[in-house]
């Protein structure tokens, strides 16, 4: 469906229009991600963290490492690391030779919930052939640059 058709609204420019339904979009894909992650019972930020410490040499990474990687850079890292901590899917440990480090490692159980939710969220498709995907990621990171 059309965008002014989803918002019952004429766009003043077609920049104004690419933008919006950018964001339109991207907050569509994260809901329907979200109700991808439901059974897990992660949030997406909460998969982000375990995805980057997957891909972390022995699953191993500091809290700084974390932030930098995350693709909602939020500021309280901290509070999203200890509710990782409770449910079991991460273990912390403080450096010993600066105590302000805090690394952070997932668990077999972070390991397994981590690749459970990465097959939910591919199963759901967003209906672009590869092709496709190739372009609006190129379209995409040109509006990055």
């Amino acid at each position: 469906m059309k965008i002014e058709e989803e918002l019952k609204h004429e766009f003043g420019s077609r920049q104004q229009r690419a933008a919006t339904n950018v964001i339109f979009t991207s907050n569509w894909i994260l809901n329907k991600i979200s109700v991808d992650l439901k059974s897990t019972g992660l949030s997406l930020q909460q998969f982000n963290v375990l995805s980057v410490l997957n891909g972390q040499q022995n699953h191993t990474a500091t809290v700084n490492l974390i932030k930098e990687r995350l693709i909602d850079r939020m500021p309280n890292v901290s509070r999203l690391v200890n509710k990782l901590l409770e449910k079991g899917l991460i273990e912390k440990e403080r450096n010993s030779a600066d105590q302000r480090v805090v690394y952070v490692k997932l668990t077999a159980k972070g390991l397994a919930l981590k690749i459970k939710a990465r097959q939910l969220i591919d199963n759901g498709e967003i209906g672009l052939t590869d092709e496709e995907s190739d372009r609006l990621n190129e379209l995409l990171e040109k509006i990055r640059k």
